[in-house]
């Protein structure tokens, strides 16, 4: 089914709202000149106003889509149509001025500029040809940020490698008139439930912001269940402004801490990944004073990383939230999952997707050359026997048919890191650093899901202990998710009970994706903060933080 077709039905419910949506009396039929001199002038200035309006490095733009766009149309305009100006434009104007309720910056849109425009009593035809080509570039790069994203990201994080574009909004500037290409361009942001729950929250907290200053609770004591007093007030009605108490007729003591304020303050908590004890500590009060604005912009960076993921997520798939620590199996239409270990902050987890296409059974951990260097190299100068103690061994190289070694006759402590060019390799054991699996899905960053022996770290909250692989809870249960039914489930209990180093081909291959979102929508709808462990949202402020230049600081 074509764009078009899809857009149908809601271009003709939009035109019937479009239709009275205007109380103006204004005309807008144009005094000469006429549409084939505006069409020449629209030819002359394409190419000087796609290069006047070509954005800041890192920011997107489809200029040669416009461009392409013009010429496949002999040049004549997008929004005059019989000597009038498309009312649509009036609409365009609206939804660019509306782009910060995505979390877009409607100043990278041009609305302003269209309206100067569209404000001049007789326009020339070059001043009708600039602002159909700057309109038109204002909904192109508008329907392209809505579906792609803004931002390059791995401009922004080169550990971010997750972006995947589509080109579905080319096809707007092919529709047949221009209000149905204004009317199509809410069908260009991602459809996932969670990006629609997160962008209403951004607009609550954008229009709370703007009428409200921020209820902050003052420091002091920690502050529990039975105490009184302004402070309590103070901390009842910030939890009433974050929509964590629902309001009531019924008569409280505002200064009363009791058994209703304990139970929104855990919930408070548990959304924020903070001890749930109902006691307002200082960590508490801290991510309480959180200004309603920088919640505001760390939604909006969340509806960025949205747009870079595909606009349609697989219904198999295996989605590993780095920053909940867990591994999510959508498979055959459960949802089942488990905790995860993931890469220490100075050796963070890459954003990517990959395929998972096969598993292996009692591995052999062929240690990453990183890890030799940082990890394992200081332990053999510390004691020469660690490799017979773990049950390692070493070889002459990396290459084929490397020579093994006697580890007790090197000299460790003579060979600095950037002289280690030794292989070394654990064999298969309950000790072995990968366990009973390893689940592969073949990529650059050479990183997997896997057993562990250190089975005590999965009791802890925050999991960021690995050297960038996704450790596992229960691989054993992941093993039979993706096999059962299937002859690999019996090759692998048999691979398991014999002790053997196999490789299993899965029946289906399964997308990965490893994701990192520090603002996602809980159960309840609510909001949930998360620990920005690798400090990706400041990347991201850096990147977005984008505000006009006084013209007093222009060059």
């Amino acid at each position: 089914m074509t764009l078009a077709k899809q857009l149908l039905p809601i271009i003709c419910a939009s035109l019937l709202l479009s239709a009275c949506s205007t109380g103006s009396n204004k005309s807008f039929v144009l005094v000469p000149p006429s549409e084939s001199q505006i069409e020449d002038s629209i030819k002359n200035q394409v190419s000087l106003t796609l290069n006047a309006f070509t954005p800041v490095a890192g920011q997107a733009l489809p200029n040669e889509t416009v461009l392409d766009a013009y010429q496949s149309r002999d040049y004549e305009p997008v929004w005059i149509k019989d000597e009038k100006i498309n009312m649509s434009i009036y609409k365009l104007v609206d939804v660019l001025e509306q782009s910060h309720t995505h979390g877009l910056n409607p100043i990278h849109y041009h609305s302003d500029i269209i309206k100067e425009y569209l404000a001049l009593k007789q326009p020339s035809s070059q001043q009708l040809a600039e602002m159909d080509v700057i309109a038109t570039i204002a909904l192109t790069s508008y329907a392209h940020d809505l579906s792609n994203g803004r931002y390059e990201p791995q401009l922004i994080d080169p550990n971010w490698q997750l972006d995947a574009p589509n080109n579905n909004w080319k096809e707007l500037l092919y529709l047949d008139s221009a209000t149905d290409m204004v009317n199509a361009l809410p069908l260009f942001a991602p459809r996932s439930p969670q990006y629609q729950v997160l962008q209403k929250w951004l607009v609550y907290y954008q229009e709370l912001a703007a009428k409200e200053k921020d209820i902050l609770v003052s420091a002091g004591v920690p502050l529990s269940a039975g105490d009184t007093g302004p402070r309590v007030a103070q901390l009842r009605a910030r939890l009433v402004q974050l929509g964590d108490i629902r309001f009531s007729t019924r008569k409280v003591n505002e200064e009363q801490f009791d058994s209703s304020l304990k139970e929104a303050l855990i919930r408070f908590q548990q959304r924020h990944h903070i001890t749930a004890d109902g006691a307002a500590g200082s960590k508490t009060i801290e991510m309480l004073n959180i200004p309603l604005k920088s919640r505001a912009k760390q939604i909006a960076y969340n509806l960025e990383r949205w747009r870079w993921l595909p606009s349609e997520l697989e219904a198999n798939r295996i989605w590993v939230d780095l920053t909940n620590y867990t591994v999510d199996m959508h498979l055959n239409g459960e949802l089942t999952s488990m905790k995860a270990v993931i890469g220490k902050p100075d050796r963070k987890t890459p954003v990517f997707k990959g395929l998972m296409t096969y598993m292996v059974t009692n591995p052999t951990w062929r240690v990453p050359h990183r890890i030799a260097r940082e990890n394992l190299l200081p332990k053999l100068q510390a004691d020469p026997n660690y490799l017979i103690k773990h049950r390692y061994k070493v070889y002459s190289s990396w290459s084929i048919g490397a020579k093994e070694l006697d580890s007790t006759k090197i000299n460790w402590k003579e060979i600095s890191e950037d002289k280690l060019a030794f292989r070394f390799e654990q064999e298969p054991d309950e000790g072995n650093a990968l366990g009973q699996f390893k689940f592969m899905f073949p990529n650059k960053n050479e990183i997997y899901l896997h057993d562990t022996p250190a089975k005590h770290l999965f009791r802890e909250a925050e999991r960021a202990f690995s050297s960038g692989c996704v450790r596992l809870e229960k691989p054993m249960a992941f093993a039979e998710a993706i096999t059962k039914g299937n002859k690999q489930f019996n090759e692998m209990n048999n691979a398991l009970k014999t002790g053997s180093n196999t490789v299993i081909s899965l029946p289906n291959y399964i997308p990965v994706y490893l994701v990192y979102f520090t603002v996602v929508p809980n159960a309840n709808g609510m909001l949930e903060f998360r620990n920005d462990i690798y400090a990706r949202d400041n990347l991201m402020e850096e990147a977005m933080g984008y505000s006009p230049i006084d013209p007093r600081d222009s060059i």
